[in-house]
């Protein structure tokens, strides 16, 4: 089924958190309590953020990045960039 503009921040959500999910997986820390102790962050606060990943600050999403080794383009679609842009910048560092 094909992605539709309409829906964007809610699919950027979902892949972020899939990407999160993965990575958790990863470095095997699969509960909430494993991942906070893991990047950083307060456990009250991690629950929150992933639930709703517009709430994450700079700084929490940078442990977040550093923690896990998050995809470059799952964190800057995230932030509203689309997947043309993120190539497009790609293309253009590469040359």
């Amino acid at each position: 089924m094909p992605r539709i503009r309409q829906y964007a921040t809610k699919y950027a959500n979902e892949d972020f958190q899939a990407e999160v999910r993965q990575r958790q997986g990863f470095y095997n820390v699969m509960t909430i309590t494993a991942l906070a102790e893991h990047i950083g962050i307060p456990r009250s606060t991690l629950g929150v953020k992933l639930k709703a990943p517009e709430k994450w600050t700079v700084e929490d999403l940078r442990k977040l990045i550093a923690g896990l080794k998050l995809s470059p383009a799952a964190v800057l679609v995230l932030l509203g960039y689309s997947q043309k842009e993120i190539k497009k910048s790609l293309e253009e560092e590469s040359v």
